[in-house]
């Protein structure tokens, strides 16, 4: 088994991810030891703002240069994860405009995230402004939204205009909300999960935890299309393909 990590808090010090570089080489080792052998490191957009561009951009350069000498067959790529919702939707498409924060490895993929209590209406506006723009959303974590799943239209909605769907790993197998845990399972039982995350953070709060997951996915679900949301789509992102 292997993944390509779309979503990790793996650049050290600049949002609530990784304290340090120490922290980050331990996360990348416990990430290796998963099987996980790609990630997009990919920090709060707040991280941005609050650090620069410059700091942002030069810890990740450090953290790519140890990953080489650590651990040479892993891969790290940047990206953003962007807070979104309809107050501050305009300014988001001027910052990805402008390169003020950035998309998924440079490609048109903008990783948004929402409050784990949005209304769908408000997701559908956002992403739909996104795609519009030229952009192609990819909801984070789209398993935490439980508004989306009160009314089975939403998700289909959200598809037909573009979106593709990010869930956390753990989330099919180590998650204790067992509505979380049900609603990751029903989007890969319909096969509208695009990629797989960790959303790894630190090592003493949501560190990286795929294995069981995977685990769980290869024995209950079709190989081709875990193969395909665990790394093939991936890689088309990352350009691999």
């Amino acid at each position: 088994m292997k993944m390509y990590d779309i979503h990790m808090h793996i650049i050290p010090g600049v949002d609530d991810g990784s304290w340090d570089m120490d922290m980050s080489k331990t996360l990348l080792y416990m990430s290796y030891e998963q099987g996980i052998r790609k990630i997009i490191a990919t920090p709060h957009s707040s991280a941005f703002v609050e650090c620069g561009n410059q700091e942002v951009e030069t810890l990740f350069l450090q953290l790519k240069e140890m990953a080489v000498n650590y651990l040479p067959d892993l891969e790290i790529y940047f990206g953003c994860e962007i807070r979104c919702g309809n107050q501050v939707i305009d300014e988001i498409l001027t910052s990805l405009k402008e390169h003020r924060i950035p998309a998924l490895n440079n490609t048109r993929y903008v990783l948004a995230e929402f409050s784990t209590s949005v209304e769908s209406e408000e997701v559908i506006k956002c992403t739909e402004r996104l795609s519009e723009e030229g952009w192609v959303p990819v909801l984070a974590h789209v398993e935490r939204y439980g508004e989306l799943f009160r009314n089975d239209s939403c998700i289909e909605e959200l598809q037909r205009n573009g979106c593709m769907f990010q869930i956390n790993t753990y989330s099919v197998f180590d998650e204790e909300n067992e509505n979380i845990k049900a609603n990751a399972i029903q989007l890969v039982k319909e096969k509208r999960v695009t990629f797989l995350g960790s959303d790894a953070h630190r090592t003493i709060f949501r560190p990286p935890s795929v294995k069981y997951g995977l685990q769980y996915l290869y024995e209950h679900f079709e190989k081709e299309y875990i193969d395909q949301i665990a790394f093939g789509n991936a890689a088309t992102l990352l350009g691999m393909v």
